[in-house]
């Protein structure tokens, strides 16, 4: 998963160079647009698609990214808006200045002072954006930690969260087998528990980030179990490198390549929503528009049929643990939720999810919506909104959630859910829980764009067949 997502991170970064110089050919083909009659475009482009001119396009493609690498530009920093802006400053006019040589260089006819200027400002003002927006995401959804030990390592590693990324990374609590009267006051008010009650903090807390701050040496069998703990949640444990590591240390003791490391891994899971999202956003617009007229037949027979509202509407757990409402057309009796508890002895399911083959609840119509999978259409609307995405894992309910027993369960608020999945392809709610839990695993651990097309083309045919329905 984190290789394929920073796979997506390099793959969006080429494709900022690429807008870029699209840009300039953009700026180039403008300024010369008032003297260039509709006639002379063909031959006006066709002269100007050379070996010399690709080689020049490559360069400056290369140039832009490792230019805006080295310049930091390409990772949400905690940086002053005005600090990003000055590096986004220099790196503009660099970029324009490349682009003047290269028309100086070619002889190019037309204005080469305006093309550049209006490269410079229109590339600065996109950029600008996405640095805007890019921070926006970051301080919107900070990555949570926890951190391991409760000593001078763990005081500083705090110190350096609240100075440099206390907008991008927000504290848990720490955790450590020392005695809270052992531990400075602002740690202890902040303590969670020992080492071996991790798996169940993990289990009722989300974390993005273990990060371990106990000395290597003394406390290395702590540190592993620790990991192992985090491992199996699907939480990245990070080491704090000690005095006999070789790694560069600021003057405080802090190990500043850690911290820089953690923000980054942010970036890669934001390079992964934003690629996949876009998929997501185009085909859920798409299908709002195209199925309209569909909903509103299954909503009229919703209304007709049995007396309530069109929509179901529930709280459900979804990426990183945080609750939305998700849409669905009504399958069941308008006073579905109060027969609830009367049904939870014919519950047909293993694990915390109920199932219920022939649920008395559900409506006549309500089978057949369910049959055909019609009822998830409404859901639609969660992924255009951002809340679910075309595919993942399901998202469950307040009442399955709350009865998870197992740490590893938890892996699966690690990804955006989604309105079909693996288990859907491969049997819906034929397969028990167990199984159920390891497509969503396999899922997450092996996600790429590919694996989403091949779901997205395996749920049409299953629908169609009333597989597991």
């Amino acid at each position: 998963m984190l290789s394929a997502t920073r796979n997506v991170h390099v793959k969006l970064t080429y494709l900022d160079g690429f807008f870029a110089f699209a840009s300039a050919l953009a700026c180039v083909i403008y300024a010369n647009s008032s003297r260039i009659g509709p006639e002379a475009w063909t031959h006006f482009l066709g002269i100007r698609i050379t070996v010399y001119n690709a080689a020049f396009a490559l360069l400056f493609m290369f140039i832009w990214t490792s230019l805006f690498k080295l310049l930091g530009l390409y990772r949400p920093e905690e940086r002053f808006v005005g600090y990003n802006i000055l590096r986004l400053v220099v790196a503009c006019l660099a970029m324009a200045f490349v682009l003047a040589c290269y028309l100086t260089a070619a002889h190019t006819v037309g204005p080469t002072a305006k093309i550049c200027i209006d490269f410079f400002i229109f590339s600065l003002c996109c950029e600008i954006s996405r640095v805007i927006i890019r921070q926006w995401q970051v301080r919107r959804n900070p990555l949570l930690v926890i951190i391991l030990g409760s000593g001078r390592r763990a005081t500083k590693a705090w110190r350096e969260l609240r100075t440099r990324f206390h907008r991008s990374i927000t504290l848990v609590g720490f955790v450590d087998d020392r005695p809270t009267t052992e531990m400075a006051p602002d740690i202890a008010a902040r303590y969670l528990g020992r080492i071996e009650e991790l798996d169940n903090l993990l289990l009722h807390n989300f974390v993005d980030e273990l990060l371990i701050a106990l000395p290597t040496r003394s406390c290395y069998d702590d540190a592993q179990r620790a990991i192992a703990i985090a491992e199996k949640i699907g939480v990245r444990s990070i080491y704090m490198h000690d005095m006999y590591n070789s790694r560069v240390k600021s003057n405080s003791g802090i190990d500043t390549a850690l911290f820089n490391d953690l923000v980054p891994l942010h970036a890669d899971y934001i390079a992964h929503q934003e690629l996949k999202r876009l998929f997501d956003i185009v085909c859920a617009f798409t299908g709002l528009i195209l199925l309209m007229p569909i909903f509103l037949c299954i909503a009229a027979a919703v209304k007709l049929t049995s007396p309530g509202p069109v929509f179901f509407v529930q709280d459900r757990y979804g990426y990183r643990r945080r609750l939305f409402k998700i849409y669905k057309f009504r399958t069941m009796v308008r006073n579905a939720a109060e027969l609830m508890n009367d049904l939870e002895k014919a519950n047909e399911a293993t694990g915390p999810i109920f199932k219920i083959r022939n649920d008395p609840r559900v409506t006549p119509l309500g089978y057949f919506l369910r049959a055909t999978s019609l009822d998830e259409l409404p859901q639609l609307w969660n992924v255009l909104i951002g809340n679910m995405s075309l595919v993942g894992p399901r998202p469950m309910s307040i009442r399955d959630v709350s009865r998870f027993n197992e740490g590893t369960l938890m892996r699966r608020f690690t990804v955006r859910p989604g309105v079909t999945g693996l288990w859907q392809v491969n049997g819906r709610h034929i397969l028990n829980f167990d199984k159920w839990v390891e497509m969503d695993c396999s899922y997450i651990d092996g996600w790429s764009l590919s694996l989403d097309f091949e779901i997205l083309a395996k749920t049409l045919p299953v629908v169609f067949r009333k597989t597991g329905a």
